[in-house]
């Protein structure tokens, strides 16, 4: 009877034991084993299953992954002295499993060592740029205002300008080595400032590897934001003046082209009318010699007939006397013979 409970109880107990004594290692995990609290060996970094002392030894699993920290939003000052809200990512990974077990112990506690690096490193770098230094990436603005100011403008113009004043209030110039590489900027930024965390954290030796950081976003405050605003009016109103003075010189342009094309169609139109009218009057004067060299008596009596029409007009009465010419033009046998 006692042998019929001993089997199953050893096999129960053999199997606890054996669950005790073996582990798995995911592909994206590591482990420390520890014995009473105390770390035994070196972290278990190979997928797989291991074993370990069953009862007196624990495992402690870390992620060999990327992990992100999202730290709070917080106030920092730039170099001129420019209050703004900023908003700051990072990716990390556990480097070396034994030494954060030792000096973090968790990933949360991790995160909140990553709180203070992070947040200090951010405001002692920034500290060391002007405002539009941290914002902007690259000079393509300015020289696009650059482009947009200089268009329609005379080389003799732009030769002439004063420089200093003409772009003294546009946007700054990010400055650039001889190479054109940027010496500000934002992604400059954010690597200074990854590298200022990094440097911190090798000094501190918890086992935490910073991979990349990133500026997510930037709030002005209500100071700042004003002063932007009315920056931004005063361009917007350059802009439309801009913009007004372009189109009213092409607008002159246009009139003047049109003013010198309608005088040319005129010109042009009053000559060839010229020409018409002279070889009509050519023709008429033609046909009115030939006429005249036929019978020159009939064609007299004709333009006095037409010259009395045009005197005398429609709808009227004309009263002649006997000692008219025309009369007696109208008398000539002579005439009437011949019509």
């Amino acid at each position: 009877m006692k042998a019929v409970w001993f089997i199953p109880a050893v096999v129960v107990i053999g199997i606890i034991v054996l669950s005790q004594s073996l582990f798995v290692i995911n592909e994206w995990n590591q482990a420390v084993v520890t014995q009473f609290g105390r770390p035994i060996g070196d972290p278990i970094t190979q997928a797989g299953l291991h074993f370990k002392l069953p009862f007196v030894q624990d495992v402690h699993r870390y992620e060999k992954r990327l992990l992100r920290w999202d730290g709070d939003r917080h106030d920092t000052i730039t170099k001129d002295r420019k209050t703004i809200h900023i908003d700051v990512s990072a990716r990390w990974r556990v480097s070396d499993a034994l030494r954060f077990k030792e000096e973090v112990t968790t990933i949360h506690r991790g995160s909140q060592i990553l709180d203070g690096i992070i947040t200090s490193a951010v405001m002692n770098e920034i500290a060391q740029y002007n405002l539009y230094e941290v914002v902007r990436s690259t000079n393509r603005i300015r020289e696009a205002e650059i482009t947009f100011q200089l268009e329609g403008m005379e080389e003799e113009e732009i030769a002439a300008m004063d420089q200093e004043v003409f772009f003294g209030h546009e946007t700054p110039e990010l400055l650039t080595d001889e190479e054109g590489h940027y010496l500000a900027g934002r992604p400059l930024v954010a690597e200074r400032i990854l590298e200022r965390a990094q440097a911190s954290l090798a000094d501190e030796g918890v086992g935490i590897e910073l991979e990349d950081i990133l500026l997510k976003t930037f709030n002005y405050t209500s100071e700042v934001e004003q002063q932007v605003f009315l920056q931004m009016n005063e361009e917007l109103k350059k802009i439309a003046t801009r913009f007004r003075s372009q189109g009213q010189q092409r607008a002159e342009q246009r009139r003047g082209e049109m003013q010198r094309e309608l005088e040319t169609i005129s010109s042009e139109a009053q000559r060839d009318a010229e020409g018409i009218r002279g070889a009509g009057d050519a023709t008429a004067t033609d046909i009115y010699a030939r006429a005249y060299l036929q019978d020159p008596s009939f064609y007299s009596f004709l333009r006095t007939l037409e010259a009395q029409r045009k005197a005398v007009g429609e709808n009227h009465t004309l009263i002649i006397g006997s000692d008219s010419p025309f009369y007696q033009l109208l008398r000539d046998h002579r005439l009437l013979d011949g019509q």
